[in-house]
């Protein structure tokens, strides 16, 4: 009987660094005072793994096939694991932005600090052999990481206004 998601062939460096980021960033992430309703933090994960899907079923599969994730050419359970390796960094972000406010230059230094953030653990994921690049580079990473944060920081604004407008209809 084939399974639905094989599972990884050898568990080795890639999987130890997808579990142990996943397991060290919620860890951070749940002892960050509360700042907003649970509910938004869920929608910002789902919005955070659901774009990584959105964007490696379109630049890693064929007929582009930049690049693999993890040990298997084809889909295993671990890809879909990794999936959540970013979305602890998308809470710090939201959460952050909406402490810190950023506006003007500001804004711009930290969704280019982020970019960055991102770039380096793409690049320690890359070292760990949860990507290989077949025609892609690290310079690509970074401008849809520049594309990204201000889309997720946009996300994060519309549902946290959205939440506290019902929440004065309520009232």
């Amino acid at each position: 009987m084939q399974q639905i998601l094989p599972l990884p062939i050898k568990f080795d460096e890639n999987e130890w660094f997808i579990l142990l980021n996943i397991i060290v960033g919620y860890t951070v992430v749940s002892f960050l005072p509360k700042r907003y309703p649970r509910a938004i933090s869920v929608l910002v994960v789902l919005f955070c793994v659901s774009l990584a899907i959105i964007l490696d079923h379109a630049i890693a599969s064929p007929p582009l096939n930049l690049y693999d994730i993890n040990d298997q050419k084809k889909y295993e359970l671990m890809d879909v694991i990794t999936y959540f390796i970013y979305s602890p960094y998308a809470l710090i972000t939201v959460y952050l932005y909406d402490k810190l406010r950023p506006k003007g230059l500001y804004y711009t230094a930290y969704v280019v600090g982020w970019s960055l953030f991102c770039l380096l653990f793409e690049w320690l994921a890359e070292k760990c052999h949860v990507f290989t690049y077949e025609k892609w580079n690290l310079v690509y990473s970074f401008s849809v990481y520049l594309a990204a944060t201000p889309l997720h920081l946009w996300f994060f604004r519309f549902i946290l206004g959205y939440f506290q407008a019902s929440q004065k209809k309520s009232a």
